[in-house]
């Protein structure tokens, strides 16, 4: 009578917009001989895209729209499993491959999927509980009711959002962002558009500042100084320079050289780290030339599960699934009316107030994303 195979294990990092498709799909295509577990710091997932507007208004039942709390089917079954804790090391050779964890359990992979998404400066960075967090909204919100000059640093699309949230909730408040090139966003999005983007803040009454770069984010006697000594009233400011990823556990485990300057990791278009073929990685934290943003996470997801089922139903296969990037889309939400989108597709096309609130200002995409992450 022969013994039955040793149970193979997927571990996913992150429980994000890649992180929890990849759950999903395999959660639901893999068979007895395949435990899937995720590992996340937190115990619900967070709807990033509609963040600002938890953040800036108080609306309690806004919190478990955003604060998606993860559901029955991710406790432990013998199939799946789900822990609360952050990864240390991981470890990966020919002998073995585990992470490592906070708490200073061992988990075991047959291949382990990177998706630890970005860490945010300011109002974005939430605490690890759904307590904490609401706690830390309620002093942000004590905050913004109480300044009559806010100031955004950075001029990419949080910093327009966060801006159109100010507008909608505080109609006569000083709304100022600060930005070191004479348009929003970046170069990657043509001048047209970026005009565009613009005058969507400059007409709702929202300061630009533009061509100017700060140091150092504290005001001074009530006001902030720009890198040109330029003075700009300010009780209140607010860094919207944009995340960074969240890899540094994975430089000090699998050495610095499988990141980027940036800290992104770099990967294959099968989404396979270049020199270790049973760790994958996707969303934010992977470098691809491409913008990032929650949409893209998905198609990276797509690639990872395809190439996991393939890989476990033959190890040795060489014809694998490949990431090949999608068009450049970004819709700005402008308060709940509002906004402005961009699609790279075509000659580009633009969008305008009644196109963007219907598709993403009124709703931030929540029922989607509620069917998207099945929670």
């Amino acid at each position: 009578m022969s013994s039955p195979s040793p149970q193979r294990t997927i571990v996913i990092v992150g429980a994000g917009f890649a992180g929890i498709p990849i759950f999903n799909e395999l959660q639901k295509t893999l068979d007895a001989s395949t435990k899937v577990v995720l590992i996340n710091p937190r115990s619900h997932a967070i709807h990033l895209p509609a963040a600002c507007r938890l953040i800036v208004t108080p609306d309690a039942d806004y919190v478990d729209k955003v604060l998606l709390p993860f559901t029955d089917r991710f406790n432990d079954d013998g199939r799946t499993r789900t822990i609360i804790d952050k990864v240390a090391t991981i470890t990966d050779n020919d002998k073995e491959r585990y992470v490592t964890l906070e708490s200073g359990e061992r988990v075991d992979y047959t291949y382990l999927v990177l998706a630890p998404g970005s860490l945010w400066e300011g109002p974005l960075d939430f605490p690890k509980t759904r307590e904490e967090t609401v706690k830390k909204l309620k002093e942000w919100q004590d905050r913004f009711e109480k300044a009559q000059n806010i100031v955004l640093v950075g001029g990419g699309g949080i910093s327009f959002e966060y801006a159109g949230e100010f507008r909608d909730d505080f109609p006569t408040k000083n709304i100022t962002v600060v930005h070191s090139r004479q348009l929003l966003l970046n170069d990657v999005y043509p001048d047209r558009w970026r005009r565009m983007v613009n005058e969507s803040l400059l007409k709702r009454g929202v300061n630009l500042v533009l061509g100017e770069r700060v140091d150092d984010v504290e005001p001074k006697d009530g006001k902030l100084i720009t890198r040109s000594g330029q003075e700009i009233p300010a009780d209140l400011v607010i860094p919207t320079r944009g995340p960074r990823p969240n890899t540094a556990f994975i430089a000090s485990s699998l050495g610095s050289d499988v990141l980027t300057e940036s800290g992104h990791i770099k990967v294959k278009p099968t989404m396979q780290l270049p020199d270790y073929p049973h760790i994958f990685a996707a969303g934010d934290a992977i470098y691809w030339e491409e913008q990032k943003s929650a949409r893209k996470a998905y198609p990276h997801a797509r690639v990872v599960w395809a190439n996991i089922r393939t890989l476990l139903a033959n190890p040795t296969a060489t014809s694998l699934s490949t990431y090949r990037g999608v068009p450049e889309a970004l819709p700005l939400t402008n308060g709940r009316n509002g906004g402005t989108t961009y699609w790279n597709i075509l000659w580009g096309i633009t969008f305008g107030d009644w196109f963007t609130a219907r598709f993403a200002s009124k709703n931030l995409y929540i029922p989607t994303v509620n069917r998207m992450l099945n929670l």
